[in-house]
This record gives C-alpha cells, sequence and structure tokens, in this order.
C-alpha cells in the first residue's frame, strides 16, 4: 500500500522540443490597492451543503457563474449561483441502475460538469458520463486496449486523478508506473476519437529528491510529497509545483513543452532539500515534514481575466521564535504572457482547497462554521 501526502497542506497549515526561458523580476512596475471580504453562501431553509471534502469533488463552470459540488454519499449534485451566492438547485442522481453513479462506497477523485451539463466522474477503474438530462450514462476506459494513438507499456497506466477540458472533449491526468512509484508525464486522451497523447515531461523526477518517507513495513509507504498543479488556459496546460519558482507550457494539440524560468528576489528559486528524506516513524515523517516547510514553497498560478494577470503566492520561512515558526507571504504577479511584473511581501494569501479568480476578485474557500464561504481579494491597479 502507498499512501501521498500532498505537501501544499503542510505549507499553509521534458519533453521532446522543449523550449526554456528565464526571466528576472522586475518590482515597482505596478501599483494596486486590495480590499478583502467574507462572504457567505445561503443554502436556503432546509439544505446543508456538502463540505466533507472540501470541495474536492465539485466544478466551476468556465464562466465562473456557477459552482457544482458533488455529494457522493447521497448522492446529489448542488447548483450554487456564486453570482447571487444561493443554492440554486440540488439534483438528485441515481446511485444504482441504468444511471447509476455508483459513488456512494467509490473513490471519485474526479468531479466535472462540461458547459452543455454534462457530468463525468472518474474512479479507479474507469470514468462515467451522464448527459445534461442525467437521464443517460456512457463509459470510459482508459488502459491499453481502449485507446487508440500512442500505446501505454505493459507497466504504465494513466492515472484517476485528472482533469476535463471544460467543453468535456479532453481528459488530462498523469500516466506512470501501475505501482504508483514514479509518473513520467502528462496523457492526453480525446474522449471522442478516444486517441492518447503522451507528453513525456522531467517534472516529476526533479521533485522526488524532496519526498519524506516512511515504510512500516515493506509493502507498505507514507510519504510527504510536492505538490503538482495544473492549470487549463487557452490551448495550454499550466503546470508548476511546489518545489521550483518555473513553470511548464503544454500545447494541447501537439505537446510540445515550453519551460520558464523566473527568479525571485525575495525568496529562494527552489528548494534547497536540507531535511531528512527517511523517517522511522509516523512522528519522525510529521517532524521531518516542519522542517521541510521552513523552505520556500510555491502556490498555484490562478489567472484573472478581467485584469489579464496570473497571480501565484510563496511562503518562506521568516524566522523562528523559540519553537515557533513565523513565514513570509510574497505575492508574484505575471501578466497574460506570463512575463514577471510584480513581487512583494503581504499579509494575505488563498485558503482552503478551492481558488480562482471572478469579476476580478480571487476567491478562495472557507468553511463559516460548516457554512460554505469565500474570502475574497480584489485588487485594483493603479
Amino acid at each position: 500500500m502507498k499512501k501521498l501526502i500532498p505537501f501544499l497542506g503542510l505549507a499553509l497549515l521534458v519533453a521532446c522540443g522543449e523550449k526554456s526561458t528565464s526571466e528576472s523580476t522586475n518590482s515597482n512596475k505596478i501599483n494596486f490597492t486590495v480590499e478583502i471580504d467574507t462572504v457567505q453562501v445561503d443554502p436556503g431553509a432546509d439544505h446543508f451543503i456538502y463540505l466533507a471534502k472540501f470541495l474536492r469533488s465539485s466544478s466551476l463552470s468556465s464562466d465562473k457563474k456557477t459552482l457544482y459540488n458533488f455529494n457522493p454519499a447521497v448522492p446529489e449534485l448542488e447548483v450554487i449561483d456564486l453570482d447571487e451566492l444561493i443554492l440554486k438547485e440540488v439534483i438528485k442522481l441515481e446511485n444504482e441502475g441504468p444511471t447509476g453513479v455508483d459513488a456512494a462506497n467509490s473513490y471519485i477523485p474526479m468531479v466535472h460538469v462540461s458547459d452543455s451539463g454534462e457530468l463525468f466522474l472518474n474512479n479507479w477503474s474507469h470514468m462515467i458520463k451522464l448527459n445534461a438530462a442525467k437521464d443517460k450514462k456512457s463509459r470510459y476506459w482508459f488502459s491499453s486496449d481502449s485507446l487508440k494513438g500512442e500505446s501505454l507499456s505493459e507497466v504504465e497506466k494513466i492515472y484517476p486523478e485528472g482533469f476535463m477540458s471544460d467543453d468535456g472533449k479532453f481528459y488530462f491526468s498523469n500516466y506512470g508506473k501501475q505501482d504508483n512509484s514514479h509518473k513520467n508525464g502528462l496523457a492526453i486522451v480525446n474522449l471522442n476519437s478516444k486517441e492518447l497523447k503522451k507528453v513525456p515531461l522531467d517534472i516529476f523526477e526533479k521533485i522526488e529528491k524532496f519526498e519524506i518517507v516512511f515504510r512500516p513495513n515493506e509493502d507498505s509507504k507514507t510519504s510527504v510529497t510536492e505538490t503538482v498543479f495544473y492549470l487549463p488556459f487557452e490551448d495550454k496546460i499550466l503546470i508548476s509545483t511546489t518545489a521550483y519558482n518555473e513553470i511548464y507550457l503544454v500545447s494541447i494539440s501537439d505537446g510540445r513543452v515550453e519551460k520558464k524560468s523566473f527568479h525571485s528576489e525575495l525568496t529562494d528559486d527552489a528548494k534547497q532539500g536540507n531535511f531528512q528524506k527517511t523517517a522511522g516513524s509516523q512522528k519522525e515523517l510529521f517532524d521531518h515534514a516542519k522542517e521541510k516547510v521552513k523552505e520556500v514553497n510555491f502556490l498555484k498560478f490562478h489567472y484573472d481575466d478581467q485584469n489579464e494577470k496570473f497571480w501565484r503566492f510563496s511562503t518562506t520561512l521568516d524566522r523562528m521564535i523559540g519553537d515557533s515558526a513565523t513565514y513570509d507571504i510574497v505575492l508574484t504577479i505575471f501578466d497574460k504572457n506570463l512575463a514577471q511584473l510584480h513581487e512583494e511581501k503581504v499579509d494575505y494569501s488563498e485558503k482552503g482547497s478551492l481558488t480562482f479568480f471572478k469579476d476580478g476578485a480571487l476567491y478562495s474557500y472557507i468553511n463559516l462554521e460548516d457554512e460554505l464561504g469565500f474570502v475574497r481579494i480584489k485588487p485594483s491597479y493603479d
């Protein structure tokens, strides 16, 4: 058994034809202020919005007007109006039968609602699609004998923790070893033609050296790993990690890869790895992780389509006060072409497990006494 613990929670708690560029910071190029507030979604009189999975089983519409939140235990799909901040509708689903989603006792790492209203659910073995009316079900398998195009080797698989294109035509995920020991790159699957394109990436090999491992016995492994972030943007997939001040841009159409490296005057440009990588107990694992979190940690890129800018937060150790650590938060701003514009230390950051820009404000999920809320950070640029 292998258990992976993504490193992101601790911080706030390549290919053939690859092109590389490097950029330095250019601070003081832009001036801005922010307004911060907190809002709560009205669930109505007789409903509690499902928050047990911290919105990890949710899907955001491409226009950012609607949040679909899937409750596998019932099962049902909550439709949340993000303009009015109300629960608009609850769509009841079947767990069994011709249109059953078989989610009550299943691992469902991916939920997506397409622009046309189709519901996609991924589990360990296959993907389920319900049409917009939720009265017709299709299945997709991602094994080598079910796909055309490039082939998977006998020891490779496509991982179920993927994501969809907004139109529901493409599935994206990592591919790698069947025993979960190593990922090799990005798999792009055209659901209409069943064609697979494999995009090898060196990003996974680069972050393996920062993994902290505890092996309670020969057959099991628990590890603290770096997080890899994915952001669909126009005709590309943007890929970054918590370990490096860089980003990969993968073309959806032909799989070409470009890498952009950045430089910060306020943090290191990569983790140094000055912490123990092997633990003899669960306690040691988390003790080592506490040392790891003192090194720089880069969060996800978020695109503000109203102001045509990317934001990315990062954290790094400020100082120790006794046994307690205090951290600097650095906000870096990039233009639409990922040219670095500005960085500065700030006293705010993204929160929770769902963060996105809507109408020029950065929304971050927050639990408000078991009710759904968002912290909003709205910049105004001079």
